[in-house]
């Protein structure tokens, strides 16, 4: 997609709303939350944000036209909360990679350019603690897991 400043927001809304769609039409998913940034009060055991945004600009072709190639990326948080003792933590994990992997095959796959929104859209890294977080121990097991998704655009006039 083309721009005249940056593609950024329109990335973070067409990811946020793919991840809402896609979960929206699977019955093992539509219970998930998915929202645009911090959950409200509500808070189910199924969280997906999309949440920061980065916007970086480079230099493309020194014409009239000033054009600049852009690096975006959004990171987005899976959180799943199983209730029970430790053999729930796995669990949890291998759910938050499940609900990960529907979004990361969809647009490696079905759709690269979040329909037209960017040149294209890569997982470029999974960060997870690994175990549950102190504030979710007293309703069972859980994980955070940040994914953050890179995408390319060209800026031109």
């Amino acid at each position: 997609m083309s721009t005249t400043f940056t593609a950024g927001m329109a990335f973070k809304r067409a990811l946020y709303e793919k991840i809402r769609d896609l979960y929206a039409d699977d019955p093992a998913t539509q219970d998930v939350l998915v929202c645009p940034g911090t959950p409200g009060s509500f808070t189910p055991d199924e969280i997906v944000a999309v949440t920061s945004l980065e916007i970086q600009q480079d230099f493309a072709t020194m014409g009239p036209n000033r054009s600049r190639e852009e690096t975006l990326t959004v990171d987005v948080v899976f959180s799943c909360l199983f209730g029970g003792d430790d053999t729930q933590e796995l669990p949890s994990q291998e759910r938050a990679f499940e609900l990960l992997s529907i979004i990361e095959r969809h647009v490696r796959m079905e759709d690269t350019t979040l329909n037209g929104t960017v040149r294209h859209c890569l997982l470029t890294s999974v960060q997870t603690d690994g175990q549950t977080p102190a504030e979710y121990l007293h309703a069972g097991r859980g994980v955070d897991m940040t994914a953050t998704f890179t995408a390319r655009n060209r800026v031109r006039g």
